[in-house]
């Protein structure tokens, strides 16, 4: 299983330089590294981005996360943020996070702000995690003003497999559905995978 996720790594590295999925409502825990992978082999997918989540826990319910995405037009954008769980059940986990993204080439900027995120535990190995992202575009003409740009809906189903090490402490599939707030259709989801890796501290 080792060489399975190096391999993964390996093959993801030249698309997005190391992508929940986006994130769920679930912290990574104090001193946790968490990669999260989207890879889209040689553009085979029209509307297709490779992209890698990556979390770190601050403390247990406070995290730094980010992310590099490659996109279908040839562009990177980079995400930044901070994220803070408020709730923590058996079933449920809610958090809120705020952030940026920018695009590498160009000066444009979005305010990740406010966003909604959630993981609902069904059994001891699947969850369904996911975020509501509400998304603000800074203004051409004024820099500091933000107009909103609508909202980013993602969710998934996840399942934890049966798989530890002494540097990962779990390996999660999931595959779900992404509505970008700028797509149209505006009903319109597009469908994603993610590999979620956790480290061990």
């Amino acid at each position: 299983m080792t060489k399975i996720i190096i391999i993964v790594l390996l093959l993801s590295s030249p698309r997005v330089w190391c992508s929940g999925g986006f994130d769920n409502g679930t912290a990574t825990g104090k001193g946790k590294f968490q990669l999260d992978l989207t890879w889209n082999p040689f553009k085979i997918i029209d509307f297709g981005q490779s992209y890698a989540v990556v979390s770190y826990g601050i403390t247990n319910k406070f995290d730094i996360h980010g992310y590099i995405s490659q996109h279908t037009d040839n562009y990177k954008t980079w995400y930044g943020g901070f994220f803070y769980q408020f709730l923590k059940t058996k079933k449920i986990d809610l958090a809120t996070s705020i952030g940026i993204r920018r695009r590498f080439d160009k000066g444009w900027t979005h305010l990740f702000y406010p966003q909604l995120l959630y993981t609902a535990n069904l059994t001891d190995n699947i969850y369904v995690g996911g975020s509501f992202v509400n998304i603000k575009t800074n203004d051409k003409k004024n820099k500091n003003k933000y107009i909103n740009s609508g909202m980013a809906i993602d969710t998934a189903v996840f399942y934890k497999l049966k798989y530890e090490s002494k540097r990962i402490e779990s390996v999660s599939i999931g595959i779900g559905l992404f509505h970008p707030a700028t797509w149209e259709p505006t009903n319109y989801f597009l469908p994603t995978y993610s590999i979620d890796i956790k480290f061990k501290k």
